[in-house]
Formats: structure tokens, sequence, C-alpha cells
């Protein structure tokens, strides 16, 4: 069974709050990275990892405002200072958001009832974390940083973050409606199937007593709203991306970031998320979300983890010369 490390209503302001071509939250990939940022900076002797991430949103706020008091809503900017002529600065258009979420980060490589273990990785989390941005914005606080090491421990955990929303995967619900539309239109494409998950659709019926004729004349009509091919908050979502590049060899492309990794030109990749209830989890491995890698893919899906049996300690039998056996000390 899995462990979770637990960091509880996590405060961030100016976060990104566009991804790709979505906005109003970050992308799933940005949680990933904080996760994976903290678990390259665990101490070694550690030995832990840390994997995928159940993230629960409790509250957010795009930084965003009416100019005319009506309309459509733009960015709101921040105003640079004047350049050293005095002259007023360029704007970068960007877009930022406030937002209080929690996550539950897998912990692999934890021997179960290692005491020591675990609060060293705890007081490590405690100081690291708020030195690392999560989705580019700055922790300002973080609630609770708890390990929950057993399934008793994992639900209580569930009903404490209460109220939120997570995010879950349904790119299953992308794949079935894309098969949909292609038996009424063979020419229909997966980016047909994703839009209709995230446009808002009305259409006109008739009224009764005016059915359409073949005059072309106007009939009275009432506007109608489409539902959404699946029921649920379904929303659009960037997972992943795609090499659109072969993959070059480490030094072989200059300007790069890290000169000494194997590089690839990647476009960002789309797919249709769920914000549900958590009330509605019944194990915390139903919305973790994790890499999975076959080029020239790299996504971030939810899928049913297969977890080896939790390591425990060997139990050294009592002797009359070991009485006091912790294997906590082990």
């Amino acid at each position: 069974m899995a462990q979770y490390l637990l960091l509880k209503h996590i405060e961030v302001q100016n976060a990104n709050a566009i991804a790709g071509l979505t906005y109003g939250f970050p992308a799933i990939t940005h949680f990933l990275g904080f996760a994976h940022a903290l678990s390259r900076q665990l101490p070694d002797a550690l030995g832990l990892r840390l994997g995928g991430v159940t993230v629960v949103s409790h509250k957010n706020n795009v930084h965003a405002r009416q100019p005319s008091g009506w309309g459509d809503y733009v960015f709101a900017l921040t105003r640079n200072p004047v350049t050293a002529k005095g002259e007023t600065a360029s704007i970068n258009e960007e877009g930022r958001m406030s937002m209080q979420v929690s996550l539950l980060i897998e912990v692999e490589g934890l021997i179960a009832g290692d005491k020591a273990a675990a609060a060293q990785l705890v007081a490590e989390v405690k100081d690291l974390a708020p030195q690392r941005r999560l989705a580019g914005g700055q922790i300002l606080a973080i609630g609770e940083i708890e390990l929950l090491a057993d399934a008793n421990m994992q639900k209580k955990a569930l009903r404490r973050i209460m109220p939120g929303f997570v995010l879950c995967d349904r790119h299953d619900y992308l794949a079935q409606h894309h098969q949909q539309l292609l038996q009424h239109n063979a020419q229909a494409s997966l980016f047909d199937a994703w839009c209709e998950f995230a446009m808002l659709t009305y259409h006109a019926v008739a009224d009764d007593e005016h059915l359409p004729n073949d005059d072309n004349q106007p009939v009275p009509a009432q506007w109608q709203r489409v539902a959404k091919p699946k029921p649920g908050y379904l929303v659009p979502i960037m997972t992943g991306y795609r090499a659109i590049s072969p993959c070059y060899a480490a030094g072989e492309v200059a300007n790069v970031r890290d000169p000494e990794v194997p590089v690839s030109f990647v476009e960002a990749a789309y797919s249709v998320g769920e914000w549900r209830s958590v009330h509605r989890l019944t194990d915390i491995d139903e919305a973790c979300w994790r890499y999975h890698g076959d080029y020239p893919w790299y996504l971030a899906r939810v899928t049913a983890a297969t977890h080896d049996e939790p390591i425990e300690p060997d139990v050294v039998p009592t002797t009359d010369d070991n009485t006091d056996f912790d294997p906590d000390f082990l």
C-alpha cells in the first residue's frame, strides 16, 4: 500500500493561471514538477522518492477584471517600474491567480513503522517546500505537513481536507466521445471532441405552435442549452507533452538550460478532467496523477498503481539478552 505526504492548505500567490490553450487553474504538470523538485532536494541518506500527486483545490481567484464593468474579462497585469531612462517599461502579459490547495504526494521507499525516517522526511519538506515555487507562484504558508502511513490515516485525512474539489482524469471520456463523433462524421478529430467539453452551446427549439416551414420565415423559438458529452464538472486541461522533433544528444542543441542531457522539442498535450468533491473519493489513489512516458508522448494520467507490499522491518526474536527491542531503530 502506498504512503502519502499531506501538504494541507498551501497558500499560493501569483500562480500561473494559463496552461497552454486553457486558463483558470495551473496545469497538472506544475504540481508533478513541484513534487519532483522536492524529491531531488531530499538528502540521499533518506533513500526516498516522491512520486504521484493528488491535487485538491479549496479556493482560487484569477486576477481578472472587466474594464467596462460588463463584457469580456481581461487579466489584471502588473505595472512595472520605469526604465533607467525614465520611460514606461514594457508589459509582459501574464495570467495570474491566488489559490489555496492541498497536495497528497506519494512517498516511495519508506519502511513501514520507521518513525525516525518519517520525522526526518516531514522536517525536510517543511524546510524545503516554502523555498520552492508552486505553479510559478510564491508559497505564503502551509497549514500542516503530515505523513499518512496507513489506510486509516489516509481516510481520516480525506475528511479533514474537506471542503474541496479534487481533479480527476477523464481521458477515457475524450476517447469515447471522439468515437461517437466519428460515427456521424468520419473527418472528426480529437480536437473537435475536446472542444465540445469546453464550449458553452445553445440551440434554438421552435415553439410547438410555430413549427418551421419551407418558406424560410422566422418562427418563435426558445434557446436551450446543449448538455456536455458527459455529466459532471468537466474541464479541458493540459496533461503533458508530445515530442515534435527527434531526441538530440546532449550538447547538440545550443542555448538549452542543461547542456548535459538530451533535448527534444515538444508541444503541449491536452485532455479532459473532472472536478469532484473530496467526499466522493474512497481512496487517494483514485485521483493520484503520475507521469507515463511512451515516446513521443509524456503524459500525466491517473492510473491504478501496482504497489508492492509495504516494506516491513526485520523482526528480531526476543531473547534474554534483547528484551527491549524496538523495530523503529533498525
